[in-house]
């Protein structure tokens, strides 16, 4: 496969990669049902570490890895990719092919010591749906591994972080104008099966009240697009 993210050539590694690779370190049979039902085939693309990129060490990451995947339908399980991410001791962006067309799929990850083993954990899984891939798909940015996995999950989330507690101060705030706008729809619904007039009346205002906090964590949350724009 060509180098169609057009990275520094240290970087690419293009090498097949067995599926036992990812379900032999596990003993959930559903992991392995799921690598043979849904994926056709899995190429390692690149490896982004302080010896490929030229760039400091992190201090929460050491190495990303770039797997592409291609799916044999033209539709595919979002869920299992998180547990077959936690399987890998390291960070990971999947590039997935269905049908004919790509995903990029990134999941905050974390690693942890429990009784003296490492463990990584997946959080929020972010996702780009129906991408086009080229040069400009994902860019390297920054001169420490931090750095470059903060730049290449913030491209893909759409949020602005250049650090982990950005990151899961911007999510959280995204959380909550996901709920306050099912508490409008909800709440919209409601308004039009309302037979009385007056009570139409009240629900108008919660709604007006809800749609204020959201522009509220808008705003706060464009604090942080804020601090990325260049200064005149």
């Amino acid at each position: 496969m060509d180098n169609i993210l057009n990275f520094p050539s240290t970087t690419i590694v293009n090498k097949p990669v067995s599926k036992n690779a990812f379900y032999g370190r596990s003993s959930d049979s559903s992991l392995r049902e799921f690598l043979t039902r849904e994926f056709e085939s899995i190429v390692w693309l690149y490896k982004f570490a302080p010896a490929t990129l030229n760039v400091e060490d992190g201090e929460y990451v050491h190495e990303i890895d770039v797997f592409y995947c291609r799916m044999k339908e033209d539709k595919y399980s979002i869920k299992p990719f998180s547990a077959m991410d936690e399987l890998l001791p390291r960070h990971t962006v999947f590039i997935i092919e269905y049908g004919e067309k790509l995903d990029l799929l990134m999941h905050h990850k974390e690693m942890s010591v429990v009784h003296g083993e490492q463990k990584w954990k997946c959080g929020v899984s972010e996702i780009q749906r129906d991408i086009r891939i080229d040069a400009d798909t994902l860019n390297i940015q920054g001169q420490s591994m931090d750095a470059v996995y903060n730049g290449l999950l913030s491209q893909i989330s759409g949020l602005s972080a250049s650090t982990r507690e950005e990151y899961k101060e911007q999510v959280d705030i995204r959380k909550q104008i996901e709920s306050i706008q099912k508490q409008i729809m909800t709440l919209q619904k409601r308004i039009k099966a309302e037979k009385q007039f007056n009570r139409q009346m009240e629900l108008n205002t919660e709604v007006r009240q809800l749609r204020k906090e959201i522009t509220l964590l808008t705003d706060k949350l464009n604090q942080y697009f804020g601090k990325f724009l260049p200064k005149n």
